[in-house]
């Protein structure tokens, strides 16, 4: 059972907020200081720049449908996020029933098996003196073992995570402090969870007040939700220690 008052704590610290619309939607702190996107950043700081090869750009789409067309993987994709980060703060009874897209419903399946209950979509975070912030796309409690869960949703991916990015023909490792890993989608992503994570992590006060509420720590997991199935790869201890090094290289 989620802790009684979880939802409103999360909610209620968070220590920015989105701002603006369509290209001048950013993150800014409440005394109104912008913040740069944690993914830009990741970008320019830690990924290679290389070029994905076509097997890490294709994700199936079921054949006909609203979603065919250019851009059709796109827009479901900012479909189902907007879906599941409505129905994850929504109550139960409410997202019982509620009329859901497919991959919505698979997300919401996984969290079940998993005993995980969604607490809150969107939760924004930030690392306030470097000027970047970005959202947990879902927090979810962990029924078990008494643990927050940041959820890191991606829809589609289905084919080449682990396909590195390519520069003159030859694969790429990524920069800095990552400099052993492949510059893979799946490892773009776990930076991408562990930094989110890691920011969280740092709202020292949020953390007291989490633990008086019998929190015990907090967990990470990315989701790639497709068609088939939903596949979860939980954050590895080498990200989550990786993630501060990572934030102070991105300054």
């Amino acid at each position: 059972m989620v802790p009684r008052g979880l939802k409103k704590l999360i909610n209620d610290t968070a220590p920015c907020k989105l701002v603006g619309r369509n290209k001048n939607t950013h993150f800014e702190t409440y005394d109104g200081h912008r913040l740069r996107g944690l993914t830009k950043r990741l970008e320019s700081s830690v990924f290679s720049g290389g070029v994905m090869p076509a097997i890490a750009k294709s994700s199936a789409l079921p054949a006909g449908g609203h979603w065919r067309g250019a851009g059709g993987g796109r827009r479901r994709g900012s479909a189902v996020d907007a879906q599941v980060s409505r129905l994850a703060g929504a109550s139960a009874a409410a997202r019982s029933s509620a009329r859901m897209l497919q991959l919505t419903r698979h997300v919401f399946a996984t969290f079940a098996q998993r005993g995980l209950e969604p607490v809150l979509g969107q939760r924004a975070v930030c690392a306030a003196r470097l000027g970047i912030g970005t959202a947990a796309d879902v927090i979810c409690f962990d029924v078990a073992a008494r643990e927050l869960v940041v959820v890191e949703l991606k829809c589609g991916h289905s084919g080449g995570r682990t396909a590195a990015a390519i520069w003159d023909g030859k694969p790429l490792k990524m920069r800095g402090v990552l400099s052993a890993c492949d510059d893979s989608t799946l490892h773009r992503h776990l930076a991408q969870l562990a930094c989110t994570r890691a920011m969280l992590l740092q709202e020292s006060e949020t953390m007291a007040r989490l633990a008086d509420l019998g929190v015990a720590g907090v967990g990470g997991l990315l989701l790639y939700a497709n068609d088939a199935n939903v596949a979860v790869y939980e954050l590895p201890k080498w990200w989550r220690e990786k993630a501060p090094l990572v934030l102070r290289a991105l300054q």
